[in-house]
């Protein structure tokens, strides 16, 4: 008969019971007490007097020795955890590495495939907390060009740790707790190659002034979601940006969720070939002046702010801006008919997309973009009123070619324009505006019969009576 489980854990515990007992006798403090002996897994994670919680977490990764490393996409049993990728992937995502499903705690790892090359290292969900020279992947570091280290518990990383690394071009730290980086981590050996860095998710407070004036070739940026970063440095009483010169070829950057209120008016200005700015999920309430300095500007995104309100020539200097987001800022309730220089430029802003989906916005100026050349409006959830302002919009259903309701398309990539309704005046309200059938503001008054009711009701469009008489076809 085979042992149960139960009657396993039974008899362990009481040869542990006796061995607690036996040392309190001879006087060993039970915080002394080792529960399992030196253990060494073949070719495998070394186990050395493990305490009683058996975590990864407390065995010594910051000394390993060459016993300690790793082989893996070999034959035998401990080579198959991690897997070598028909794409060049070396896959350790979430391993468990022992008896007491410890995830792997440090990246000293070989590869007994000779035949493989390896391009890609993942090491998310793994349990590594510190990042240190010639312990990632050892002498196979010159073939990596996308390293990735999410969802650890990442708190230190060593000066020169990627030196070695000189074909990297991505690197992931995303998701761990690290509270600092240097220019001494992010050298000029790893700013000659790397082209995106993920840093969103930490725990990044003070930057650094020099920290990225090695990532000369960077592209991509994200610092979304550290909470307390500073994006600045106050030298002699000044407000110095922790984006560097260096960073003038960067194209992306990222920093939603920063809690960022504000920005300095200088933030943004050595990044002169950013082209996407995320600045969503911040507590903005009004449009920071800082971005009037990116020229090359393409998409921003301003999504879930508490910006109220865009105010005349907020965007104005940006001449490249296509693509503009305010999705979920419920306290946008106003813009500026010259928000874009409609009115004030010679040449207006262009966009070729327009979201304001879920604000509080109830006119839009007809003058404020010129709506025929966008390819995508987003308007969707506003509370609209159906007024002569709104008669550009409104008279556009009824158009033989319609020019500006075809282009109402969703994130789903949707046509919405059947779901638009009007809030106000009362008199409409919940009418969908794709039901006001007649041209608006024409100051007549119109006979129109009611077909369910069989009888004649007269509906004023915006004669003297007031916008309450707005005409209304059921």
């Amino acid at each position: 008969m085979k042992p149960s489980i139960v009657g396993i854990c039974i008899f362990l515990a009481v040869i542990i019971n006796d061995v607690i007992s036996d040392k309190i006798k001879d006087g060993t403090k039970l915080n002394d007490v080792n529960f399992v002996p030196n253990i060494r897994i073949k070719r495998g994670i070394s186990v050395t007097n493990s305490p009683t919680n058996f975590t990864a977490a407390d065995n010594d990764a910051d000394n390993l020795e060459d016993d300690d490393i790793v082989f893996v996409c070999g034959e035998n049993d401990d080579e198959t955890k991690c897997t070598c990728e028909e794409d060049q992937t070396l896959n350790c995502r979430g391993v468990t590495w022992d008896f007491f499903g410890n995830n792997l705690d440090h990246a000293k790892i070989k590869i007994s495939d000779k035949n493989f090359t390896v391009k890609i290292a993942d090491f998310t969900y793994s349990s590594i907390r510190n990042l240190k020279k010639d312990e990632i992947l050892p002498g196979q570091e010159a073939t990596i060009a996308n390293l990735i280290f999410q969802s650890n518990t990442l708190k230190s990383i060593e000066n020169g740790t990627f030196d070695k690394f000189v074909s990297l071009k991505k690197l992931n730290l995303q998701r761990n707790a690290l509270t600092n980086i240097n220019e001494k981590i992010l050298s000029a050996k790893l700013g000659a190659t790397l082209l995106e860095l993920n840093l969103s998710l930490n725990k990044l407070q003070n930057l650094s002034l020099f920290a990225f004036q090695n990532l000369k070739n960077l592209i991509k940026l994200n610092l979304s979601l550290n909470r307390k970063i500073k994006l600045f440095n106050k030298i002699n009483g000044i407000n110095v940006t922790v984006f560097p010169e260096a960073l003038s070829n960067l194209k992306i950057l990222d920093l939603l969720g920063c809690n960022l209120a504000s920005v300095e008016d200088n933030t943004f200005i050595n990044l002169k070939n950013l082209e996407h700015l995320y600045l969503n999920n911040n507590p903005f309430i009004r449009v920071p002046k800082g971005i009037t300095k990116i020229t090359k500007l393409i998409s921003l995104n301003f999504a879930d702010t508490l910006i109220q309100s865009l105010e005349d020539c907020d965007f104005c200097d940006l001449k490249n801006l296509k693509n503009l987001k305010f999705d979920y800022t419920f306290e946008l309730s106003y813009i500026h008919e010259n928000a874009f220089g409609a009115i004030s430029n010679k040449k207006p802003i262009s966009l070729d997309t327009f979201s304001i989906q879920l604000c509080n916005i109830s006119v839009l100026p007809e003058k404020l973009l010129n709506w025929k050349n966008l390819s995508k409006i987003n308007i969707e959830s506003n509370p609209i009123t159906c007024n002569c302002s709104m008669a550009w919009l409104i008279n556009d259903y009824n158009a033989t070619t319609p020019m500006i309701v075809d282009k109402m398309i969703d994130d789903s990539n949707v046509n919405y324009k059947n779901n638009i309704f009007c809030w106000n005046p009362s008199s409409l309200s919940g009418i969908r505006m794709n039901s006001l059938v007649i041209e608006f503001c024409m100051n007549e008054t119109t006979v129109i019969q009611d077909t369910e009711k069989n009888d004649d009701t007269i509906y004023h469009v915006c004669s003297d009576k007031g916008e309450e008489d707005t005409l209304l076809v059921l």
